[in-house]
């Protein structure tokens, strides 16, 4: 709270979209949809954004918070990731379609819906024409590249790639990611935060002698 209002001094509120989403997932009384909507989805939603901070970030600050964000995060993923593959080969074809409904769903929603709509009309700026391009710009595609690059992976982990799933996820150019090692991905958050605290403890050392 202190780095966002004292050091950026701008916060933003949870967008309509991400709200609706998160309302969506946390209002289902079954677990095994709050997990994949919360550990699969919206974490990786999470971990893209906070990779962006941590990889691209000039503030050193803000890149070790989410460096530290990131290696938290990545231990709820991982639990959500062993809950709902040992439950998922269980579902009937119904409860395994209304499940995959749900997260085409979802995907498409985070593909288009995150624009940043509420930092350009803060800023004073045209939005639909900045939305416009915000959604063609190489910066938000390199946001859903992190974005798809963490959920994709998991689906297929869980067993949650039928053939709906794999079909939006070929609409959206995505599918490759399908091939990405999770446990690599996971390991590599967790070395870079390493990484962060190494750098701390050796600056420490030299402050002090």
């Amino acid at each position: 709270k202190r780095l966002i209002h004292e050091k950026f001094k701008q916060a933003y509120p949870i967008t309509d979209s991400l709200k609706n989403l998160l309302e969506q997932t946390l209002s289902d009384r079954r677990w095994d949809m709050t997990y994949l909507g919360m550990q699969v989805l919206i974490e990786g939603l999470a971990l893209a954004a906070f990779q962006r901070i941590r990889d691209q970030a000039s503030n050193n600050l803000a890149a070790a918070v989410n460096a530290y964000v990131m290696q938290d995060e990545a231990r709820h993923v991982t639990f959500g990731r062993m809950a709902l593959r040992e439950y998922y080969p269980h579902l009937t074809d119904a409860e395994r379609a209304e499940r995959e409904d749900f997260t085409v769903e979802a995907l498409y929603f985070m593909r288009d819906r995150f624009n940043q709509g509420e930092v350009w009309a803060r800023s004073g700026l045209p939005v639909k024409e900045m939305l416009e391009h915000a959604y063609h710009s190489g910066a938000m595609q390199a946001f859903r590249t992190r974005l798809f690059t963490r959920v994709v992976p998991i689906l297929k982990e869980i067993g949650l790639f039928g053939p709906k799933v794999q079909k939006a996820l070929g609409d959206m150019g995505v599918m490759e990611y399908a091939k990405i090692d999770v446990e690599q991905l996971i390991a590599n958050d967790m070395k870079v935060a390493e990484d962060f605290d190494a750098k701390k403890f050796v600056n420490q050392a030299i402050a002090a002698e």
